[in-house]
C-alpha cells in the first residue's frame, strides 16, 4: 500500500505540474501575443513617424529655398532703396547748396540796396534837389499849358 500511496502523490504531483506547466505556457502565449501586438503598434507608430519625418524634410527643404528666394528679394530690394536713397541725399545737397547761393545773393542784393537808399552823398541830394525842380518847373509849365 505504501507504493501504491507514493505512486498516487507522484501522479497528483505530476498533474500539478502539469497543471503549472499549462499555466506557464498560457501565460507565456499571452505574453507573446501582447508583445506581437505591442510590436506591431510600434512598427506602425515607426512608420508614422518615418513619414511625418520624411513630410517634415520636404517641408523644410522647400521653405529653405522659399527663404533663400525671400532673402535674395529682401537683399536686392535693400540695394534699390540704398541706391535710391544716395542719389535723393546727393539731390538734397545739391539743393542745398543752390539755397545758400541764392540766401548768399539775396542778402547782396539786400545790402546793396540799403546802400543806395542811405548814400547821403553830396552828388544824391544835388540830384534830389534838381529832380524837385524838375518836378515843379513841369507843373507850373502843365498849369500854364492849361490857361
Amino acid at each position: 500500500m505504501v507504493v501504491h500511496q507514493q505512486v498516487e502523490d507522484l501522479r497528483e504531483r505530476l498533474q500539478l505540474l502539469q497543471k503549472d506547466r499549462r499555466a506557464n505556457v498560457d501565460l507565456l502565449e499571452t505574453t507573446k501575443l501582447n508583445n506581437a501586438e505591442e510590436i506591431k503598434s510600434l512598427r506602425e507608430e515607426n512608420k508614422e513617424l518615418r513619414s511625418k519625418l520624411t513630410r517634415l524634410h520636404k517641408s523644410f527643404s522647400s521653405s529653405k529655398q522659399q527663404g533663400k528666394n525671400e532673402l535674395a528679394t529682401l537683399r536686392r530690394e535693400v540695394l534699390d532703396r540704398r541706391t535710391e536713397y544716395d542719389s535723393l541725399k546727393l539731390a538734397s545737397g545739391k539743393r542745398m547748396r543752390e539755397l545758400i547761393n541764392l540766401r548768399d545773393e539775396a542778402k547782396a542784393c539786400e545790402l546793396e540796396a540799403t546802400r543806395t537808399t542811405q548814400d547821403d552823398t553830396p552828388l544824391a541830394s544835388q540830384i534830389r534837389l534838381l529832380e524837385n525842380r524838375l518836378d515843379t518847373a513841369m507843373i507850373k509849365y502843365n498849369e500854364a499849358q492849361s490857361i
